[in-house]
């Protein structure tokens, strides 16, 4: 392998954190969207293309899970990754005015738990502050 073939340092490191920061707005908005279903607000609270960005850079963090390019707290499966794909869908169609499915609740939980294991609500909670911070323009705390 010559030198120029490797992957720049700097480069890995950033995509390693794309991809924690796109899993982490993820389960940011998951907990958003199920507290909002669970609750019965008409206004969900999520801009359905922030979403949908979030949703699709989570999915290929995912494949990179699973095609081994990247390791975290979890081993994600092509599975978790067609169950995130579902949860995107009804997310989608929830935040459109649409369709509300009682399993929507469940099938979030699954997916912020094949993310970030046992520790998911917790990152959850930080991920909406973290995530209202950001769309109201101020520094996280």
């Amino acid at each position: 392998m010559i030198d120029d073939e490797r992957p720049d340092v700097e480069e890995v490191v950033d995509e390693l954190d794309w991809a924690y920061h796109a899993e982490l707005f993820a389960v940011g908005y998951i907990h958003v969207l199920t507290r909002a279903i669970e609750r019965g607000d008409l206004d969900l609270g999520i801009c359905p293309t922030a979403w949908e960005n979030t949703m699709n850079a989570v999915e290929l963090a995912m494949m990179d899970h699973v095609n081994g390019r990247m390791q975290g707290p979890t081993t994600i499966t092509v599975e978790d990754v067609e169950r995130m794909r579902r949860l995107h869908a009804l997310g989608a169609a929830a935040l459109s005015g649409g369709e509300r499915p009682t399993e929507l609740a469940q099938l979030a939980f699954a997916c912020a738990a094949s993310l970030f294991g046992a520790n998911w609500r917790r990152l959850a909670r930080e991920a909406e502050y973290t995530l209202q911070a950001f769309l109201q323009g101020l520094p996280p705390s």
